[in-house]
């Protein structure tokens, strides 16, 4: 069966079972009815517990098996112990995926080995697809179906697929604040069926999506398939990894987090150089590099001119460019001739990044080096500070002429085909 065939029922779900629904708040089962009651799920709600008649306001059914209608997804958030039982009746309904948010499984040793085995052995014998076990949840933008977060984020092409349920959380969370829109986000804790592999092939599939962020503690034993999917998904849209677990401290700790076995780290930089995908060193640099491909999408070479009127900045941006294996081309007599011209007398000499010397020079002459820059063949990017408008430190008011030089970078991108980045490192100001 193809994975979209196969996923879609998770990322597309028009009816929902609730597996261990409460009326309390404070409970698991308790959110993952109000979230998508709160949130605009367009979809139906389906309550399962073995007593209440009603959840929340909705009807509420004593098994899988009375719910009225075929169940796209089951949410299942019982002890563990119940799980491979509940699986059992998901199979008798014909349930088409779930997710597992129940922890207590492989990660916990014991007796959870024996109840994840079953459940994966119960679930693949009657087709059932699952996410999970110990995991946080999803949110999909295609039906508007969210069990992961308080409020709903704007729709976008972001997805994430995170073992960490908190990761998860958290950088959505981010992400909704910096006003990135996302596709979907989810939890896959431990994999014991679904694979990152699997999630990441369906989402190169999927075409709202544009980019796809990954935290990956680990690849059980599909790390080759994993390696083939990402090889032929990053020709087509970018693909973000952060994977922590650098250290043998930080090893020993995502083994007990989601039972993740340990990979030595330069196997996993190898790996990413290799397939194409962009590895990041920390979430706020995933978190950067998400919202960058989110609002301009990827270049079209590697070629990155610098500007900026400070010059601590530039040998920073510089710096970063390198590592990544960016080219940072020096410019020719005639381009440093042309940009000498016009930047100010006290700026050191033009070549590649452009210092301006300070803050606060004039923004017209800023844009025109940026314009220069843009019109180079061998510049697909151009880095640059931001116009001092109302001042060098932007506390006064814009001008008509202003509100012109904006609008003619916000075009600058179209007119050339090439990336404009704008980087800052004063942080937010509150009114």
């Amino acid at each position: 069966i193809p994975i979209k065939e196969q996923l879609d029922p998770m990322y597309r779900p028009e009816s929902v079972a609730i597996i261990g629904a409460t009326n309390d708040l404070r409970r698991w089962g308790g959110w993952v009815v109000d979230r998508p009651k709160r949130t605009g799920f367009t979809g139906r709600l389906y309550p399962v517990h073995p007593r209440e008649t009603e959840i929340q306001g909705l009807k509420a059914y004593p098994t899988v098996g009375e719910v009225p209608e075929d169940v796209d997804i089951a949410i299942i958030v019982v002890r563990a112990v119940l799980v491979p039982q509940i699986m059992e009746e998901c199979v008798a309904k014909g349930v088409k995926s779930a997710i597992v948010i129940s922890a207590g499984f492989e990660e916990a040793g014991g007796d959870g080995l024996d109840l994840q085995r079953r459940t994966v052995e119960i679930a693949r014998a009657g087709g059932v697809r699952f996410a999970g076990p110990n995991c946080q949840g999803i949110y999909t933008a295609a039906t508007n179906f969210n069990v992961m977060w308080p409020t709903t984020p704007v729709a976008g092409g972001i997805s994430i697929v995170s073992q960490s349920g908190s990761f998860a959380a958290g950088l959505g969370t981010q992400l909704i604040a910096r006003g990135v829109g996302v596709r979907s986000c989810l939890s896959i804790g431990n994999q014991a069926d679904l694979s990152m592999a699997e999630y990441l092939e369906y989402l190169a599939q999927d075409e709202e999506t544009s980019a796809i962020c990954l935290y990956v503690e680990g690849f059980r034993d599909q790390g080759r398939r994993f390696f083939e999917t990402a090889r032929a998904v990053t020709r087509e849209k970018p693909v973000l990894m952060f994977k922590p677990g650098r250290t043998a401290t930080g090893a020993r700790a995502t083994s007990s987090h989601t039972a993740s076995l340990a990979i030595e780290d330069s196997l996993i930089d190898a790996m990413c150089k290799q397939a194409g995908i962009i590895r990041a060193e920390g979430s706020e640099d995933l978190l950067t590099m998400a919202d960058a491909i989110a609002t301009g999408g990827p270049s079209s070479g590697s070629g990155v001119a610098i500007i900026n009127g400070a010059g601590a900045q530039c040998v920073i941006i510089a710096d970063a460019c390198d590592a990544i294996g960016l080219t940072v081309p020096e410019f020719d007599d005639d381009m440093r001739g042309r940009i000498q011209e016009v930047i100010p007398a006290h700026a050191p000499p033009a070549r590649n990044p452009v210092d301006l010397g300070g803050p606060g020079p004039d923004p017209g002459m800023h844009l025109d080096v940026i314009e220069m820059m843009a019109s180079r063949d061998d510049v697909h990017t151009v880095v640059t500070g931001s116009l001092s408008v109302g001042g060098p430190w932007g506390d006064g008011d814009m001008s008509d002429r202003d509100e012109e030089l904006f609008e003619r970078l916000a075009s600058l991108s179209e007119r050339s085909g090439k990336r404009i980045v704008i980087s800052g490192f004063r942080g937010a100001t509150v009114d």
